[in-house]
């Protein structure tokens, strides 16, 4: 195999599809920075470029904002939001935040006020008394799932924007096609040409395809790395093993994550990868034999869920 490919265009319509999408999230980032909401929350699946889509709109706009992407108390939450009062706050996968009673009233606080109010934020215990500020600036909560279905986060999801964004698998092809044609550039040096990088990710889209392994844009930074450790002679197993090896453990994650879902998510993932495996084949004995081994369900589901692919009942899935 060439160690080069001339870069494969993307599909137009698949990367316009996706640039309206991300093009809505940056809109919604724009309306925090200038006020017009105090709080945005962004959930999808991981990889699809919610962090990268939100940082990036952040700089272009030159906002002061703070990122934080581990474990944050309720009272440590108040803190940092009394601390920077009119920055813009971004929270990175950090769900146990929001299932924090404690916490939950301190976002409500900071992000709604009575009209002709401030938004002031208190925190009050018997040995230190009250504390209190105003809040003037924005946050952003990035997630893979939409907030839990309790009362109270009900209440915050009436005070910011809330957004799904969902993007298929065509959308995530078409975006790494787009960004090999670029070449790789780390740290201001270009280590992989245009045509490395479309080798690439053609192989890892094809990989991804085969073994049921939704596309992952963080899978095609770890390729890239995957292919200089190989070409640095430090690796004596050949760039596509250590990139299948990767997809592989990926398939197993996201099939792990799927045996958690409720009976109706399981449904609907398994209906996308359907539609993913009707697009690759027409071969029905070939479809069903993709659909057993990426999904791990039984014949008799193939059979159900293809009816009701058929159906177009879940067309807008």
């Amino acid at each position: 195999m060439s160690d080069e490919l001339t870069p494969r265009l993307p599909d137009s319509g698949d990367l316009t599809s996706l640039d309206h999408k991300l093009a809505l999230v940056r809109d919604r980032v724009t309306a925090v920075v200038h006020r017009y909401q105090t709080g945005f929350y962004l959930h999808g699946t991981g990889g699809i470029g919610k962090s990268y889509t939100v940082l990036a709109q952040l700089k272009a706009l030159n906002a002061p904002y703070l990122v934080f992407n581990s474990r944050l108390t309720a009272k440590g939450l108040f803190k940092v939001l009394k601390n920077y009062p009119d920055s813009v706050h971004v929270f990175e996968d950090m769900e146990r935040l929001t299932q924090d009673r404690d916490a939950q009233g301190v976002l409500r606080s900071a992000l709604w006020a009575q009209p002709e109010h401030r938004r002031r934020v208190t925190w009050t215990t018997a040995t230190g008394g009250e504390e209190q500020f105003v809040f003037s600036g924005g946050l952003i909560i990035l997630a893979n799932r939409p907030l839990a279905d309790l009362p109270e986060l009900h209440a915050l999801a009436t005070r910011i924007s809330v957004l799904h964004l969902e993007v298929s698998d065509a959308e995530v092809a078409a975006k790494m096609r787009e960004l090999a044609a670029k070449g790789y550039t780390r740290d201001g040096k270009q280590l992989l040409e245009a045509g490395q990088c479309s080798l690439i990710a053609e192989y890892l889209i094809e990989e991804c395809r085969k073994s049921g392994c939704q596309l992952d844009l963080r899978l095609l930074d770890k390729s890239y790395f995957d292919y200089l450790q190989w070409e640095a002679d430090h690796s004596s197993c050949g760039w596509q093993d250590l990139v299948s090896s990767n997809v592989h453990e990926a398939a197993n994650h996201f099939r792990s994550k799927v045996n958690t879902l409720s009976r109706e998510e399981r449904r609907t993932a398994r209906r996308k990868t359907l539609r993913t495996i009707l697009a690759q084949t027409p071969d029905p004995e070939l479809q069903l034999k993709l659909y057993v081994e990426q999904t791990g369900a039984s014949c008799a589901d193939f059979f159900r869920r293809k009816g009701e692919v058929g159906s177009g009942e879940f067309e807008g899935e």
